[in-house]
C-alpha cells in the first residue's frame, strides 16, 4: 500500500541553499523529507481505542534502495508532468537524495519552469508549509516490514502504540506540501488508519493465544467492554442484521464520510454560485458602460 508521511516545517529544514560567496540568487533547494528515530503524527486519528505513532528506524532506507528507485520531486504528490520539479532515477538526476545520520536529505536545482519558479518564490517568502514523501514498506509477498509496540503511555485515555518501520521497499516521490491538514484527513489515510488498527488487533490475538482465554481490554468503548472475541463477533453480526449489513461502527463511519462529502458538495455549489454572481456583476457593469 502506497503511504505518505508529512514532515512539518520545523523538522523538514526546507530552505534555499546560499550560492558560493553569496553571489546571485540560488535555485538549489534542500530539505529533509524523511526523518529517522522520531515520532510521526497520530496515524489513527479516527480510533476510539488507541493512538499510533510511527517511527522510521535508522537504516530503513538504504543506499541500494535509492540506487534502484525512480523518485519524482513535485508539489502535493501531483502526478501531472507540469508539476514536476526534479527527478532521481537510479541515484542520479536533477534530484539528489543523500542519507544522513538522522534523516534523508533532498537537494534539487530548480529548473526554469513555471511551477519551479513559482514554488521557488513561495519558498523564499516562507509560504511552503513542509515536506512529505510517499513509500511502501511491504515485501513482494505483501508482508509489512513493521512491528507494533504497546507503551505504558496514554493520550486522552487511549493506549499509545508505536509502529516501527524497519525496512522501506519502495520510494515513490518527495513533495513540498501546502495543506498537510488535508493529508491527515484524506480517505486514503483513513483506510491506512483502519489497516493499522486491524494489524494491531491481529498481533494482540497472536499474543493472547486462545482468543477465548482473554477478554477485550478496551475500556474506552462501552460496546466492547468485557466481551470475548466470540461475543463481539456475535454482537457485530446482530448489528449487521439490524443495519443492513453494517456494524454500528461501520455505519457511523459511513455516515461521517457521507456528511463530509455533502459538506464538500455544498462548498462547491457555494463557490460556483459566487462565480456566477461575479460574472453577472461584471456583465452588468459592461452593459452599463456600453449604454453610457
Amino acid at each position: 500500500m502506497k503511504q505518505t508521511r508529512f514532515i512539518p516545517i520545523e523538522d523538514c529544514g526546507l530552505q534555499i541553499r546560499e550560492t558560493e560567496f553569496g553571489q546571485g540568487k540560488s535555485r538549489t533547494v534542500v530539505g529533509r523529507p524523511v526523518m529517522f528515530g522520531v515520532r510521526s503524527v497520530n496515524l489513527t486519528p479516527w480510533s476510539d481505542t488507541r493512538v499510533v505513532y510511527e517511527i522510521l528506524e535508522p537504516n530503513c532506507i538504504t543506499q541500494e534502495l535509492i540506487n534502484r528507485s525512480n523518485v519524482v520531486y513535485n508539489n502535493n504528490h501531483s502526478n501531472d508532468i507540469s508539476d514536476m520539479i526534479g527527478r532521481c532515477v537510479n541515484g542520479k538526476g536533477t534530484l539528489s537524495l543523500v542519507l544522513r545520520e538522522n534523516y534523508m536529505e533532498s537537494s534539487c536545482d530548480y529548473p526554469n519552469t513555471t511551477v519551479a519558479n513559482d514554488t521557488l518564490e513561495h519558498i523564499r517568502l516562507g509560504n511552503v508549509y513542509g515536506m512529505s514523501f510517499a513509500f511502501d514498506d511491504r515485501n513482494a509477498n505483501g508482508e509489512e516490514n513493521v512491528t507494533y509496540e504497546r507503551t505504558n503511555e496514554t493520550v486522552d485515555g487511549k493506549e499509545v502504540w508505536l509502529r516501527h518501520v524497519w525496512l522501506i521497499t519502495k520510494l515513490f516521490d518527495v513533495a513540498n506540501v501546502t495543506h498537510p491538514a488535508y493529508e491527515q484527513t484524506s480517505v486514503a489515510t483513513r483506510e491506512q488508519s483502519e489497516a493499522i488498527d486491524k494489524a494491531i488487533e491481529a498481533q494482540l490475538k497472536r499474543e493472547c493465544g486462545d482468543k477465548n482465554d482473554k477478554r477485550d481490554d478496551d475500556k474506552n468503548d462501552p460496546d466492547d467492554k468485557g466481551e470475548t472475541d466470540e461475543e463481539r463477533e456475535a454482537r457485530e453480526q446482530q448489528e449487521r442484521e439490524a443495519n443492513g449489513g453494517e456494524t454500528n461502527a461501520e455505519k457511523a463511519a459511513r455516515e461521517q464520510r457521507e456528511a463530509e462529502q455533502e459538506q464538500k458538495e455544498r462548498e462547491r455549489m457555494v463557490a460556483q454560485r459566487r462565480l456566477r454572481q461575479r460574472a453577472h456583476f461584471i456583465r452588468d457593469i459592461e452593459i452599463e458602460n456600453f449604454i453610457v
